[in-house]
């Protein structure tokens, strides 16, 4: 069985050092530890976890901020927060911007497994959107027509093919894509990689015409079924 992906983000290096080495030689889960922010995008899109473990505060950086744009850009991944502020209106906010769980410290590892457990593997089974024979694997990027891979797309490729296919003959804006892709309004020098994105996107389809990808001039694209 594959093993289960753990982010670990928290500032206390002696923490993430113990739980680390708990949940890997116990529980045989492959844990990410990162001590800061820095660089935590592009660790999501390389890792893809199956859970992310998140302290609310790493070092002066706010990490309920981040939080939110981790939870915008992979709704699927679960997200526990810990921390050692335990007034309600850290836990509500928390919870209210999409955190799964608040943990308090100090950290209990049975109470946090059992919380990996319960969210993380409801996402180890693929989910998977079907549009005209296609699939796209949300899990694994995944792309495959009449079950026989096409592709594994990068995670941008792979939110922009879902936005599309979960609105299949619907105008999706270019400001929607944006925002899925990058969290923000689209600005200039994002257009480009927009257009090379869907450049992309389109070649996958080249060789059947059962789905197109249109494109809306000004506005947005379309996929065609």
């Amino acid at each position: 069985m594959e093993q289960l992906k753990v982010l670990f983000v928290d500032d206390d290096l002696n923490l993430g050092s113990f739980v680390t080495t708990i949940l890997e030689t116990d529980y045989n889960y492959k844990v990410h530890f990162q001590n800061t922010l820095l660089g935590i995008d592009s660790i999501v899109q390389t890792l893809m976890p199956d859970i992310i473990i998140l302290d609310v505060e790493i070092g002066k950086e706010n990490g309920m901020d981040k939080a939110q744009d981790i939870i915008a850009k992979y709704p699927q991944i679960p997200l526990l927060f810990v921390s050692s502020h335990t007034e309600d209106d850290f836990i509500t906010k928390g919870i209210s911007i999409g955190g799964n769980a608040y943990l308090p410290k100090p950290l209990s590892i049975p109470v946090l497994v059992s919380y990996i457990q319960r969210f993380a593997l409801k996402t180890s089974l693929p989910q998977i959107i079907e549009l005209a024979n296609y699939q796209l694997n949300l899990r694994t990027n995944e792309f495959f027509y009449k079950k026989q891979l096409i592709k594994k797309l990068s995670p941008f490729e792979k939110n922009a093919l879902a936005v599309l296919m979960e609105h299949p003959n619907e105008i999706v804006t270019k400001e929607q894509l944006a925002e899925k892709l990058w969290n923000h309004s689209l600005e200039t020098h994002n257009s480009a990689s927009l257009n090379n994105i869907l450049s992309k996107l389109r070649d996958l389809f080249k060789d059947n015409s059962s789905l197109k990808i249109r494109n809306i001039r000004g506005v947005g694209y379309m996929m065609n079924s």
